[in-house]
Formats: C-alpha cells, structure tokens, sequence
C-alpha cells in the first residue's frame, strides 16, 4: 500500500471512528431502534468501508458503500435540521442570527460527512490509478 493511499484510508477510518463515537453518544442504540440506526450505519461505515477499502478488488464495493451511507446520512440530518426548525426546537431565526442558526442545525455533522465522503472518492482514485500503473490521477 503506497503512503498516499495508506494517508487516506487512516484518514477514512479516523472520520467514521469519529462518526461512530459520536453517534454513540448522541443517539445510544439502547435507548430506542431509531438511536439503533445512525451508529449502525456508522459502525458499518468504519468496519465495512475500511475493510473493503483495503483491497483492490473490492474499492469500487466500498466507494459505493460509503456514498450510499453519505447520501442517506446528509438526508436524514437535513430532514433533522428541518423538523427541529418547524417544531420550534431551534428558535432563533436565520434572518436575525445567521451563524447561530447554522451552528444549532445539523450543517456541521453533514460537512463532516461530505468530507468522509471525499475523502472515500480520493482514496478510490489512488486505488485505481496504482492497480493500473498511472502515475497521475
């Protein structure tokens, strides 16, 4: 494994151990199944991903794993975000405050997330240009 390549699948498992760690805490799976399914997600994310990641045969199974649990992640803290604002969880408005209100939604978790994924399409494109012999992406 080339030290790019090696750079970022520890990357890609340091943003799902962090994803996963912080699920845990926020929605513990005990509590009720719908806690039970983002650390799932995560923890299939870290395990699934990383493993698939590690061999060339298999990095395209994991690009498309990892964009599958980013796309559906970033949906669901969208529709969070959306529900607490019309629920009334989140009471400050954008017009007035728009930092404060971006801080209170779920933005920074899927910026996160957009970067797990990013970070996944790199590590694809590494994967492939070296089993192919490219020097260049």
């Amino acid at each position: 494994m080339s030290a790019q390549r090696l750079q970022l699948w520890v990357s890609l498992v340091c943003l799902s151990t962090g994803a996963l760690m912080l699920h845990y805490r926020i929605h513990p799976p005990q509590e009720s199944l719908t806690h039970f399914w983002p650390t799932f997600f995560s923890a299939v994310d870290l395990v699934g991903v990383s493993i698939l990641f590690l061999f060339k045969r298999t990095a395209v199974w994991a690009l498309l794993l990892n964009s599958f649990i980013a796309y559906l992640g970033i949906i669901m803290m969208s529709d969070l975000s959306i529900d607490a604002a019309l629920r009334g969880v989140i009471q400050i408005s954008p017009k007035e405050q728009p930092i404060v209100w971006l801080l209170q939604t779920t933005f920074a978790d899927s910026a996160v997330l957009l970067g797990d994924m990013l970070v996944g399409m790199a590590l694809y494109k590494v994967t492939i240009a070296r089993s192919e012999g490219l020097a260049q992406l």
